[in-house]
């Protein structure tokens, strides 16, 4: 089967897909609902209300749990739907008789789009003892930033910015009935303002007795309370994230110039490239920008679903991928004309794609539409499948937008080592070829890619449905609301059409840390000179790359003071500076040519046979120390002390060839350095760009639990966080992002620890992801001491961030280390073995207890983060 024949069969197959969804999605919701409403006129007068209770708390940073408890008790014989009430919930008897209970003759209601249903507990039973019918109904719900109101129960707690009121108002038939006791529990938030009641706890909870709720409202003080008001707080909190994105592109603008001036007079064979690529980051600098500043300024302010909205996320796309064609084009120069087909089929299909999401909105009749894609009325399969058509093409032209700015990138640089085994400055162009790139593989990329959005689209149908059998399960968005499920759901996809290329956007940073990483590997491959680490161009590339990719992490936690928002990016890039500016002089490697007085160690470890000379004689000087210490507890010949400390002073002799000795001083070693501590500064490969990969794919292989552990208290802690993520929209989605970012983060750090690791101080690999964890650990401070009401969950989670990337560093840096001495794998059964013997007794008891005190930190800080305020 030909590329074209598999694009057409693979597409019909996601056209069929989309109609049955759509159908299928369009039925009646027969099994949800009750089948009708049908309820008595009698009021229960000599119903008793035995006790509501409203109970708040916060065990997560970003959500407070509502949880409602209600006992009634229901004379059989006044009510002729009481046994109706010992049914199983399921059944729709059951679920009419509850809505008459608390919802009948409610006023119908605007607003379902803004209204949260709650969560049915499993707690919730009846029973039936000598006429009375005993119902215990317990729900929850989890409220966030997003305002609206949130049921819980016969009460609705309503927010908005910096205001939240608790409203119990009778409804049903309990609107004449007694209620005994009525008690409202705010944990940490608080109460400002509430009726005067019968009884005040010392945890703050209020109690009415024998209260008659025509109407009771407790005003309730959140934890993140702010005078500012609700518009203004939102235009800052955005404009806050705009500058966060504003700096980032103006870093990667200012590192993408300087290394387009190094090489603009550098008469290389590697210019071209270079240019070419310098050229696409300066660009995407600008595109990153521009579309930040576009979603803020521009759709920010009308946040409702519109047409044009929609309109432009189809457009951006093929946009942002024409621009990379036209790259390919300008930098080919005539050159590989089958990379360039490849292109232009990748082109062509990208805007018959935008053509079907256009369709969909200039041919919105066709679909049974209306011109805002909001529907009005319930909606056909047809229309349903229309909408889910439009959201992936949106979806899958930002994916494939964003896949093809980070093949372009990959593929100019060659971000992997070149399998050619090419060295620095040896001439590429006679070693390209014409790209190998079988159309097939195009197509599969741009199936997977569709299977990807497929499975986003297909969550947000999940999370729809969810919801709709939340809000239907008493007929309250049917009868409250007068809304069908159709109709939700047509909103819910066209939502998605107009927001998805905001969401898509947030994870275009990953394209900003690709960039720079491929600047970065061809500024290490062009340098006119073998310096030591990273200086100049390079040093400002690698601090970019921390206070993007691995300082990303904290991003939210310098939102807490918007002012600091945008400054995050430069407060870590500074740190990092210091502590390299601090580093440089300290280091192992700088301290041993300050004693030649000449810049040395790089000319002579530079050499493959003089740097396996070193090897040997720190594999012998190590050797020597452990018989040293055999002497010292006696298990070897006293005499022989004198022979190994002879030796051992004959290894601190070790004078590289470029370095002659002045007078008398035969040692180019400082007193306390050893060939070990050479070594082991030096790392296990010929450059700083090759110990930077090392140590990011140990970090990345150290980072998979810790990442796991931070998505899943992010989007999965408890069992109805847990619920509440697969009721979100983009909830499972945004899990599996997460967790990949946690891990682009810890590669990151890696590779800032391995470009750095020659001009950090220490003697060995923990030492120096210390100096690392300081550097990120100062911008925390500051954005802590600039905000003082900060909270202890938020302060904690930033520390536990740190930590956490501390002990991955930790682990990282000591298999670094053992990657040095690689040679010796095979006389070592494990490579814990190899560590023993690299660090001796004292120095791995001194790890060991280095690694059990950030577990012992870490641990603390997460208890005090999991315990609820009191």
């Amino acid at each position: 089967m030909s590329a074209s024949e598999m694009t057409s069969v693979a597409w019909r197959w996601i056209v069929l897909a989309c109609l049955t969804l759509g159908c299928w999605a369009a039925q009646p919701a027969q099994a949800y609902a009750a089948d009708a409403v049908h309820c008595p006129a009698t009021q229960l007068t000599k119903a008793n209300v035995l006790k509501s209770t409203l109970t708040l708390s916060q065990r997560h940073q970003d959500f407070v749990e509502v949880r409602q408890e209600l006992i009634i008790e229901v004379p059989e014989w006044q009510w002729r739907l009481a046994g109706d009430l010992t049914l199983s919930a399921d059944s729709p008897r059951y679920r009419n008789a509850m809505y008459c209970l608390l919802h009948a003759e409610s006023e119908t209601r605007e607003g379902f789009e803004k209204w949260h249903p709650e969560w049915k507990s499993s707690s919730s039973r009846s029973t039936k003892d000598k006429g009375l019918v005993t119902v215990h109904y317990g729900s929850w719900n989890l409220i966030g930033d997003e305002p609206g109101e949130y049921e819980v129960g016969p009460w609705t707690v309503s927010v908005e910015s910096g205001k939240w009121v608790a409203g119990l108002y009778s409804q049903g038939a309990l609107r004449e009935s007694s209620w005994q006791e009525v008690e409202v529990d705010p944990g940490a938030l608080g109460i400002s303002e509430a009726p005067r009641a019968t009884r005040t706890s010392k945890d703050s909870s209020r109690v009415w007795y024998a209260y008659s709720p025509k109407g009771i409202e407790v005003q309730l003080m959140p934890l993140r309370a702010t005078s500012l008001e609700p518009i203004r707080q939102a235009w800052i909190k955005y404009l806050g994230i705009t500058s966060w994105w504003v700096c980032a592109s103006v870093v990667i603008f200012v590192s993408a110039g300087k290394f387009l001036n190094r090489i603009k007079n550098a008469g290389n064979s590697e210019e071209t490239a270079s240019k070419t690529l310098a050229i696409m980051v300066l660009g995407w600098a600008g595109v990153s920008a521009v579309l930040g500043l576009a979603f803020v300024l521009v759709l920010r302010p009308s946040p409702d679903v519109t047409q044009w909205r929609a309109l432009i996320g189809v457009v951006s796309g093929p946009i942002l991928v024409l621009c990379v064609w036209l790259s390919v084009v300008q930098s080919s120069n005539g050159s590989h004309p089958r990379l360039k087909k490849i292109c232009v089929v990748m082109v062509v299909t990208v805007f018959l794609v935008a053509g079907v999401g256009l369709l969909v909105i200039f041919g919105h009749r066709l679909f049974g539409l209306p011109k805002n894609l909001i529907p009005k009325a319930p909606l056909s399969g047809v229309g349903i499948a229309g909408l889910i058509l439009l959201d992936l093409s949106i979806l899958w032209l930002w994916l494939i937008a964003m896949v093809a700015w980070g093949w372009r990138f990959a593929r100019e640089v060659k971000v992997s080592e070149p399998s050619s085994g090419t060295e620095p400055g040896q001439d590429e162009s006679s070693i390209e070829r014409e790209p190998e790139h079988p159309l097939r593989h195009i197509v599969a990329i741009g199936a997977a890619l569709a299977v990807v959005a497929g499975m986003v689209v297909a969550c947000r149908v999940l999370s729809a449905e969810l919801r709709w059998k939340r809000a239907n399960w008493m007929a309250e968005a049917t009868v409250l609301f007068r809304t069908d499920r159709g109709s939700d759901l047509g909103y819910q996809l066209a939502d998605f059409a107009s927001r998805g290329p905001e969401w898509a956007y947030a994870y275009t940073w990953v394209l900003s840390g690709i960039a720079l990483v491929a600047l970065l590997h061809r500024s290490s491959r062009t340098e006119p000179e073998k310096p030591l680490g990273p200086k100049g161009a390079d040093l400002l590339l690698v601090s970019a790359i921390f206070a993007i990719v691995v300082a990303l992490r904290g991003t939210l936690f310098a939102g807490s003071v918007a002012a600091v928002y945008g400054l995050w990016v430069p407060m870590n890039m500074a740190a990092l500076y210091a502590m390299v500016k601090a580093g440089r002089r300290w280091s192992v490697l700088s301290r041993v040519d300050r004693k030649t007085g000449k810049q040395c160690v790089v000319a002579e470890l530079s050499d493959p046979a003089k740097y396996g000379k070193l090897l040997d004689d720190a594999h012998r000087c190590r050797d020597l120390l452990h018989r040293l210490r055999l002497v010292d507890h006696g298990r070897a010949k006293e005499r022989t002390r004198q022979s190994l400390e002879k030796q051992l002073r004959l290894l601190h002799h070790w004078r590289p060839n470029h370095w002659r000795p002045i007078g008398s001083d035969k040692d180019c070693l400082p007193d306390p350095v050893s060939v070990v501590d050479v070594a082991l500064s030096w790392g296990p490969c010929r450059n700083w760009w090759g110990n930077g990969v090392n140590a990011a794919r140990w970090a990345a292989i150290f980072g998979i639990l810790p990442s796991m552990v931070a998505a899943w208290y992010k989007q999965a802690f408890g069992a109805k966080h847990w619920t509440f993520t697969l009721n979100s929209p983009t909830g499972v989605p945004d899990t599996v992002g997460f967790f990949l970012m946690q891990e682009i983060s810890f590669a990151g750090a890696g590779l800032v620890l391995g470009a750095l690791w020659r001009l950090l101080p220490g003697e060995r690999g923990p030492v120096r992801a210390f100096n690392l964890f300081i550097a990120w650990l100062v911008p925390i401070g500051v954005v802590a001491a600039l905000n003082v009401s900060i909270g202890h969950k938020d302060l904690g989670l930033a520390v536990l961030d740190v930590i956490l990337m501390l002990m991955v560093l930790t682990l990282a840096s000591m298999w670094m280390d053992t990657d040095t001495f690689s040679r010796e794998r095979p006389y070592a059964t494990r490579r814990l073995g190899l560590v023993t013997s690299i660090y001796q007794a004292h120095g791995l008891s001194g790890v060991i207890a280095f690694l059990i005190a950030q577990v012992a930190t870490a641990v603390t800080i997460w208890h005090q983060i999991v315990t609820p305020p009191k």
